[in-house]
């Protein structure tokens, strides 16, 4: 085909929900393409702002195609937009993100270069906040087309809106998944790459606005859920072929790299499901000539009876390798809470390098904290603070504490023992307490931090009610601000908890310190430390 010849509609999708805040952004950067064979399409997926979104989208007139349907989410609007489609290829643009000029430009000419027209191309992107101010750019890694369904299986940073894709594409494989609220994208993108290629532009074509409102972050009790299947079933897709050629490893260690791609990111189903599929192809003569290597990989406790076969030998490995994903449930979810956080703790479980309890408790992570906290206490006037879970007191011990009195509480006696011999004085000690059921003294301000979100609703409120019953003043503890929804614990080891929601309830809170969370990929900046007055929660 000429080049010159080669000048195809592109469709611009915007689907929208409540979105007048930042969608005229979104609207702009679409209209503003360099590339001028364009239409652009925006779906109002039943927003409920009292005619905003839709009054946004109709003065643009006849510049944009615009259409409103009933809610049914983000996929079945993409959905929607695909079949008024006029285009020859699809670019998908969320109402809270924003195209650089060049965007479609660039990809219609690197087509124009490809003889093969039937590829779907996908580009770097830049980080940016709501006032569209630089955060980070985000440059992905070349893969090979062939590897890029492992790519995307441990890793998720590939951004939907920098793509481009054949309309064709849809055509023959199909549309998103509607019963998907939150991996629709990845969940299509992963079943393309089975009979396109996926090729990366080294070229930064699209801002992405990180705002509290998100979908993703507001439904991220649904979205760990949905991810953690959606994983379990791209490890099952992939071939083992295609997993040793991407990585150059043997088919267990490769497993194992997924495992740990899987607990990086928080993943924690997903990983024990990968987890298996390790132990199930190493076998001995592969772990007693790989032993350092295997050995080095563990990062926790869902990798320990890997680690104790290198460690400990055949008996011990055989014996913890019989039903890893049943044995590990068994050991760390189940039984009652004092087992649990034992076990958690001497088995090290969230594989903190810093602190046992986990990377949420090293220095990076509660920098923050451990700045307003002082100034919350002097605020206050806060004479005695109880610290419950203290865990091994490790960032607690960097905190300017101008208290009378700290005491530090946890479930875990050989915690107790030890923090007693390394960190009491006259005006510092730690005794043994269970916050559900046992007694404990009145102080001026309770701080519970990441402690709620390992117990079940039932465990967290009589917590709470515990924390009400001794007396005390203040409870500052953790609440994620920006949930829509709170799930029960169930099978997992935690989940995020907006204690405004139910089954809580609890009122506003006087004071929010944002933790500026950083961890897996900063789907957690909402965490933050609420405030409460005790006297005023009613349970």
């Amino acid at each position: 085909m000429n080049k010159q010849k080669f000048n195809p509609k592109v469709s611009i999708v915007i689907p929208v929900y409540n979105g007048s805040n930042y969608m005229r952004d979104a609207i702009d950067s679409a209209l503003s393409q360099t590339y001028r064979n364009i239409e652009v399409i925006v779906v109002n997926d039943g927003s409920q702002d009292d005619g905003e979104t839709e009054k946004i989208a109709k003065s643009y007139g006849k510049k944009i195609r615009y259409y409103w349907k009933e809610n049914g989410g983000v996929a079945s609007a993409l959905n929607f937009g695909i079949r008024q489609m006029k285009g020859e290829y699809f670019s998908w643009l969320s109402h809270d993100d924003i195209y650089y000029p060049n965007k479609v430009e660039r990809q219609i000419d690197y087509l124009r270069g490809n003889p093969d027209k039937n590829i779907i191309l996908y580009a770097d992107y830049d980080l940016v906040d709501k006032a569209l101010s630089h955060l980070e750019t985000v440059k992905l890694d070349h893969v090979k087309p062939e590897h890029f369904r492992y790519y995307i299986t441990t890793q998720n940073a590939l951004h939907g809106c920098t793509l481009l894709i054949p309309r064709s594409c849809f055509l023959d494989q199909g549309l998103f998944n509607e019963s998907l609220k939150t991996t629709q994208d990845y969940e299509r993108w992963f079943g393309l790459s089975g009979c396109y290629s996926f090729i990366h532009m080294r070229e930064v074509l699209v801002q992405s606005r990180q705002h509290a409102q998100q979908g993703s972050v507001e439904m991220l009790g649904v979205a760990l859920r949905e991810i953690n299947e959606l994983y379990i079933a791209f490890v099952d897709s992939l071939s083992e072929q295609e997993i040793v050629a991407a990585t150059n490893k043997s088919i267990g260690l490769s497993y194992l790299d997924i495992a740990n791609s899987f607990r990086a990111r928080g993943y924690y189903s997903a990983e024990r499901h990968a987890l298996k599929k390790s132990l199930a192809c190493l076998s001995v003569k592969t772990v007693l000539r790989d032993r350092r290597l295997v050995a080095g990989a563990v990062k926790n406790i869902v990798l320990l009876p890997i680690y104790a076969f290198a460690k400990h030998g055949i008996g011990r490995g055989i014996d913890l390798m019989k039903k890893p994903a049943a044995a590990l449930k068994k050991t760390v979810v189940s039984g009652n809470v004092e087992r649990k956080f034992k076990r958690i703790y001497s088995l090290n479980f969230f594989g903190g390098v810093e602190s046992k309890s986990g990377s949420g408790s090293d220095l990076e992570q509660t920098k923050c904290i451990r700045s307003m906290i002082p100034q919350l206490i002097e605020e206050l006037q806060v004479k005695t603070l109880l610290d419950a879970p203290c865990g091994d007191f490790y960032w607690m011990r960097e905190v300017d504490l101008k208290v009378e009195k700290y005491i530090g509480a946890d479930i875990i006696p050989d915690l107790i023992s030890i923090n007693n011999t390394k960190y009491k004085t006259a005006h510092k000690e730690f005794i043994y307490k269970n916050i559900i059921k046992d007694p404990l003294p009145e102080v001026d301000l309770i701080l519970c931090r990441d402690c709620l979100v390992h117990l079940t609703f039932d465990q967290a409120i009589k917590a709470i009610k515990n924390f009400k019953k001794s007396g005390s003043k203040y409870l500052l503890t953790t609440t994620f601000t920006g949930r829509s929804e709170n799930v029960d614990l169930g099978n997992e080891i935690w989940r995020t908890l907006n204690l405004e929601l139910p089954p809580f309830n609890l009122p506003k809170p006087k004071r929010i310190i944002n933790e500026k969370c950083t961890e897996f990929d900063g789907i957690f900046k909402d965490k933050s430390l609420g405030l409460w007055a005790l006297d005023d929660i009613k349970l």
